[in-house]
């Protein structure tokens, strides 16, 4: 690869990495805000709210596989 085909390569990966970033940061706003809602329904009474219990798990679940496939968040804990 020659000088400027690396150098408009390496602006393009700048430019879809800052594009992926802003993706990310929203959509890990509205995971945190399904998080919030599947630990509300846990604590409902049994029966009122399985299946959007489990819809919700599945749409984390698919998710999170998506989002961290290694199975860990960069610089967490686990």
């Amino acid at each position: 690869m020659g000088a400027v085909a690396r150098k408009v390569a390496e602006e393009l990966g700048s430019r879809v990495t800052a594009i992926a970033k802003r993706f990310w940061h929203e959509a890990d706003a509205m995971h945190a805000l399904l998080v919030k809602r599947a630990d509300a329904l846990v604590g409902c009474t049994e029966g009122s709210s399985e299946e959007e219990l489990r819809a919700l798990a599945d749409v984390l679940d698919a998710y999170e596989a998506k989002r961290w496939p290694s199975g860990k968040m960069p610089g967490g804990k686990g």
